[in-house]
């Protein structure tokens, strides 16, 4: 059986759904207040537990054999600052119930933001340079979890910890860059932050659980992949969406009196635009991305009217 921990987050409600189609058993964890309509849609055991209350995991963590740890605040939102308790003692708390119910594989979602916001080629064998070279708290928190797992894996217990990097996600459920797109196509204007025009690594969410998935079960213990779906610029990806949607909308960049309205997080990651040339990682999991550009902008363009429910204030 599975646990999701962070199911009502965005990949992680893509997760359920992929789960759900794949006839996978899963149980989910959620915090109080959390939005619970896919995890419930999707036929998940939904429990109530917290991170910071190792209590509270016991139920949980019952008949479970891996656990994919998705649990992290985001660094647009008023009120979840806490990245890092979250990513060092939510983290450990969790790797230390899961040992001691005997759960085989931990798969842990991190990010190519470890590499910092800086213009940057990552290579199969580049290094992360240390949390002194990194500029926002919520990057400092998830290189941090990395450690943590390294760490606990030189206690050379039994449960195989895994690592999965993913590049910049966007799809259906984005409110960080997809949602800010579309919300500006009906205003008749897209206006992109400066950088838009370099090219920077995506995910879509779908694929990011593909690759978890593939991970937990062909992925060797002490590994960390990196992953990506498709190369493209946020413009390209914006005049997909406008295509997409059929609309005679302007995309242009950032100027003296207008200004882009994506969160500044976003905005950073657009600058940095990594960009990740290495896959060989891929291939002892078998796997390989199934979305491009084009059709995860027509997914985009697609998704705010089939979910009227999903707001910026209650989302999954």
């Amino acid at each position: 059986m599975n646990l999701i921990v962070g199911g009502t987050g965005f990949i992680g409600g893509h997760l359920a759904e992929y789960f759900f189609q794949e006839g996978e058993i899963s149980k989910g964890v959620f915090r109080k207040g959390s939005h619970l309509r896919i995890m419930d849609q999707c036929g998940i055991q939904i429990l109530e537990a917290d991170l910071m209350d190792k209590e509270t995991l016991h139920e949980a963590l019952e008949m479970v054999n891996v656990v994919y740890n998705l649990a992290s605040p985001t660094p647009d939102h008023e009120g979840q600052g806490d990245y890092l308790e979250v990513n060092t003692k939510g983290l450990r708390n969790l790797m230390e119930e899961a040992e001691e119910h005997g759960v085989n594989d931990f798969v842990h979602l991190s990010t190519l933001d470890v590499f910092g916001f800086k213009k940057k080629r990552i290579g199969g064998a580049d290094e992360v340079d240390g949390v002194a070279s990194l500029s926002h708290p919520y990057q400092k928190a998830k290189l941090q979890a990395e450690m943590e797992i390294k760490d606990f894996a030189k206690k050379g217990g039994e449960m195989r910890l895994k690592v999965v990097r993913a590049a910049k996600a966007t799809g259906p459920r984005d409110i960080t860059i997809a949602l800010p797109i579309l919300q500006m196509v009906e205003r008749g204007s897209v206006v992109l932050p400066s950088g838009s025009d370099s090219a920077m690594s995506f995910t879509h969410p779908r694929d990011v659980a593909k690759a978890l998935f593939r991970v937990a079960t062909a992925g060797e213990g002490g590994k960390v992949y990196n992953v990506k779906s498709f190369d493209a610029t946020l413009e390209d990806l914006a005049k997909g969406v406008v295509e997409a949607r059929g609309k005679k909308t302007q995309v242009k960049r950032v100027g003296l009196f207008s200004k882009a309205s994506m969160p500044p997080y976003a905005t950073n990651q657009v600058k940095a635009g990594l960009l990740l040339e290495s896959q060989e990682s891929w291939t002892p999991i078998t796997y390989a991305p199934e979305y491009d550009l084009k059709r995860t902008s027509k997914e985009i363009a697609e998704w705010h009217g089939k979910e009227p429910w999903l707001t910026e204030s209650g989302r999954t």
